[in-house]
């Protein structure tokens, strides 16, 4: 079996490249050439300037914002990235509740969370594990109860990435208590800074 790149991926490596030498800002390549960490506030101007490349999300389908690159051009375009030490972008939104929407969300929710998850507009942060249900997400009681057409939330998160940077989080829920403790779960989105009662801490 031959690995090898083609002469077209080879160019595209060498586009790759150079194109993030110089796309980085001068502290930021600073930064990386230092191995230095980068902060959240870095993070999102890389993202932007991914954004404003059309490279942020190369997993996406291009239909919905995404590069529609195949794999030897994911691939690539990830070692380039990780070679350089640019700053690594929160997979929140990007790698997890981005592609959820993508394949299970309706019409609605596509139009209203995809482009501000692309551009960088909105950040996002996750909700699975709480105060006394890490690891075993089958034990956790936050509660989701029906009202209307919303659900109110009654419970903890804990080991909340983001959060304190967060515009929405995806939370995990208990909806129904009457089956198995792995069944009655629900996947919501809250919108963290304009929900009332949701406090970060």
């Amino acid at each position: 079996m031959d690995l090898a790149y083609t002469p077209e991926q080879l160019a595209f490596r060498d586009e790759v490249r150079n194109w993030i030498a110089e796309a980085m800002p001068p502290e930021m390549k600073r930064k990386a050439d230092a191995g230095a960490s980068f902060s959240h506030t870095e993070s999102m101007q890389w993202h932007k300037i991914l954004y404003e490349k059309g490279w942020v999300a190369p997993n996406w389908p291009a239909e919905y914002g995404g590069t529609g690159w195949g794999i030897a051009r994911r691939t690539i375009f990830q070692d380039e990235i990780v070679g350089a030490n640019t700053p690594e972008l929160s997979p929140f939104g990007l790698s997890m509740v981005g592609p959820l929407i993508i394949q299970f969300g309706t019409d609605e929710q596509k139009q209203r969370f995809l482009p501000p998850i692309l551009s960088g507009d909105e950040v996002w942060c996750q909700g699975y594990s709480e105060p006394n249900s890490g690891s075993d997400l089958a034990s956790l009681q936050l509660r989701a109860e029906k009202d209307g057409d919303d659900y109110i939330l009654n419970g903890q998160k804990t080991w909340t990435t983001y959060a304190q940077h967060a515009d929405w989080i995806f939370v995990l829920c208990r909806t129904d208590n009457t089956g198995k403790k792995q069944e009655g779960i629900s996947f919501l989105l809250a919108d963290v800074k304009n929900t009332p009662g949701i406090t970060v801490k």
